[in-house]
């Protein structure tokens, strides 16, 4: 799968690459990778309703808001969001970039991604039920 199947059909969960997981990570079972360029407050509003979900589902988590170069001060308005950390950097300027820095700083055992910055609203059941059915398919593959 490339990066722009992984773009372009979002919600996406993969497992985790074998070895890649820090060593602390044994109580994250899922990251959400959202990397953000001009999200506005669509960035807030959906690492919102996404964590009030997983938390209902009691489901392990954390959301790693990577910018991709964005300069509007979107990243700021997570300060304050439980389970959630943005991750800025001037070496980091596209949304490649971004999926990258997200995937080596996630912990989950499972990678979600999903995209802000599109104009597709983001449904967090359905990052919730595609989380289940690729932990279904990874099982029945094993």
């Amino acid at each position: 799968m490339t990066v722009a199947n992984l773009i372009a059909a979002p919600p996406v969960v993969v497992p985790a690459r074998p070895g890649s997981r820090p060593a602390d990570s044994a109580a994250v079972d899922f990251t959400v990778v959202i990397p953000f360029h001009k999200p506005g407050a669509k960035l807030l509003q959906t690492a919102q309703r996404l964590s009030e979900v997983l938390h209902a589902q009691n489901i392990r988590f954390e959301i790693l808001a990577v910018s991709a170069g964005c300069i509007d001060g979107s990243g700021a308005t997570l300060a304050d969001l439980a389970d959630t950390r943005v991750i800025a950097s001037r070496d980091v300027q596209d949304k490649g970039a971004a999926l990258e820095a997200g995937f080596a700083a996630a912990a989950g055992a499972w990678i979600g991604i999903i995209d802000v910055d599109g104009d597709t609203e983001i449904d967090p059941y359905e990052v919730v039920e595609t989380l289940h059915r690729a932990r279904e398919e990874h099982s029945a593959d094993a």
